[in-house]
């Protein structure tokens, strides 16, 4: 009985309850204003009439008070709705950065608690070179997860204040080793991801841009198609040369999005609910980077998904000018 009140309560003190019981209340004032003003006219008639004249009476003023009071209470159900309006966007960006905290703690404990127990081992036994050879191997991946994720979170909070650093780069960038180079890094994801990932590019292509940028977009959607994939699914990276533009197409067989998902997903912060009920590790900001990224290298972004279930495809289109050989 008392979960269920909490329950009631809880509906009733909803914004959005809360806000469409506001509105009534403001409609049920306007039509009881007109109401009240058409009695009062009636009243004014029959007092006009019994006194047999009109002198002093204006029937104008009646209809100026009233278009006066009904402009009154448009002007204040405006201002709840852009009051209500603003509350929930403070909202929702609240909620989207005590969940990012969330996200970078959890982020920050695995690397960290690995590391521990690594230096731990070494400082507590004798080992043979092999193992602590094997354990500085793990030791320099954990660092370099944690230097990633604070690299992410410097280049966002970058990319929010409008500052590019590499906006201008001229590197010469060899696409399908910068992939493999790329997807080197993300082994410690999957240690199979050498047999996942199926690249199909152009042994020549080189195209002219900054290759921190491309190594970031290609990073963190390759990192995606990893997190939100079964294991042992296969991803595939097609790279063509179109009319006007290239195209990289990073696609996997994961988790997959819906219609209103793919509206959202580019946004600051944004994680997926079913990501977060599953306690898929990341924190909102890597498909923020990759279009921020995209853009500031003069191409675009856009993702494609069939539904829930159904995989991605992310799609990286850059001017074809930035070609230099294929």
């Amino acid at each position: 009985m008392t979960q269920s009140m909490v329950k009631i309560f809880k509906w009733l003190t909803h914004p959005i309850f809360v806000f469409v019981g506001l509105q009534i209340v403001w409609l049920t004032i306007v039509i009881l204003w007109v109401v009240w003003f058409l009695g009062q006219q009636e009243t004014l008639e029959n007092v006009k009439k019994i006194i047999g004249t009109t002198s002093g009476v204006n029937p104008n003023i009646g209809v100026f008070s009233l278009v006066i009071g009904c402009v009154l209470l448009g002007i204040i159900l405006v201002g709840t709705i852009l009051l209500f309006v603003f509350t929930q966007v403070q909202s929702g960006l609240l909620r989207q950065q005590k969940s990012f905290v969330s996200s970078v703690t959890h982020e920050l404990r695995s690397p960290l608690a690995s590391l521990q127990l690594s230096f731990e081992t070494l400082q507590r036994h004798k080992l043979q070179e092999v193992t602590r050879e094997k354990i500085f191997g793990m030791v320099n991946k954990d660092l370099e997860r944690l230097s990633l994720l604070v690299e992410r979170i410097l280049i966002a909070g970058r990319l929010d204040k409008g500052i590019i650093d590499y906006k201008n780069g001229q590197d010469e960038i060899e696409v399908k080793d910068t992939i493999h180079h790329v997807m080197a890094q993300q082994l410690h994801l999957d240690p199979k991801l050498d047999s996942r990932v199926k690249i199909n590019c152009s042994d020549s292509l080189v195209i002219q841009g900054s290759r921190l940028g491309f190594a970031i977009v290609i990073g963190n959607l390759l990192e995606n198609a990893v997190k939100y994939s079964p294991p042992d699914s296969p991803i595939s990276v097609q790279v063509d040369i179109k009319d006007y533009e290239i195209w990289i197409e990073i696609e996997d067989h994961g988790m997959g999005l819906s219609k209103k998902e793919q509206r959202k997903v580019f946004k600051l912060f944004h994680r997926s609910p079913r990501a977060q009920a599953r306690a898929v590790p990341g924190t909102g900001l890597g498909l923020y980077i990759v279009r921020s990224v995209s853009l500031s290298m003069g191409g675009r972004i856009w993702v494609e998904s069939e539904g829930i279930g159904k995989g991605c495809r992310f799609t990286v289109a850059l001017s074809r000018s930035s070609v230099l050989s294929y």
